[in-house]
């Protein structure tokens, strides 16, 4: 079950649409009992230290959190105590739906601009594993590129400084992530940082 918390705004029957296949119902403070570890939550412009959201962190279950400004500050806060979900509360239908399938699935869902600040923001240089051990499974030209990518330097740059093409970047990528086992740049980077 989907439970929408209720604070009495009619806002938000104007500012989202739940796909009408899911099984979803509002609840308020009071009502907050019928809340499983099996259910997904979600708040509207909620704010960190709201004693509901405590709570319902307290049983353990996926919250989705749509905000009216969302801010990757507060984002980071949010994940950190387990929110598993962070968008735009004008989230379209088709990806609202897809929030929500990510969270039954048990997995997170970040906006893109959340993400792409993420990776962005990234610290690669305090890593403390030794990364050319780990390299050692790299061809050579493999490993220049892993490095650039590491330095968040984009295809174009990386194709100029080792004047190779951009095809040929994308084919050393599509070969690095692939024997990392992960399945973009972003999760590339994620690794190694």
């Amino acid at each position: 079950m989907i439970y929408i918390h209720d604070d009495g705004l009619t806002l938000l029957n104007k500012s989202i649409r739940l796909p009408k296949e899911l099984k979803y119902k509002f609840f308020t403070n009071k009502n907050l009992i019928e809340v499983t570890d099996e259910d997904i939550v979600v708040f509207l412009n909620i704010e960190l230290d709201s004693p509901m959201l405590n709570e319902i962190i307290d049983l353990n279950t996926s919250i989705i959190i749509l905000d009216s400004n969302p801010s990757f500050e507060k984002g980071v806060k949010l994940l950190s105590l387990g929110v598993k979900a962070y968008a735009n509360i004008l989230i379209n239908d088709i990806h609202l739906k897809d929030v929500i399938n990510t969270v039954k699935a048990g997995n997170i869902w970040l906006y893109p601009e959340f993400i792409n600040y993420l990776a962005l923001n990234l610290n690669t240089n305090n890593k403390t594993i030794n990364i050319d051990k780990e390299f050692e499974v790299l061809t050579q030209k493999e490993k220049e590129v892993a490095f650039l990518v590491l330095k968040k330097i984009s295809y174009l740059d990386i194709s100029k400084q080792l004047n190779i093409s951009i095809r040929t970047v994308k084919a050393h990528t599509k070969s690095i992530y692939e024997k990392f086992n992960v399945i973009n740049r972003l999760a590339f980077i994620l690794k190694f940082s």
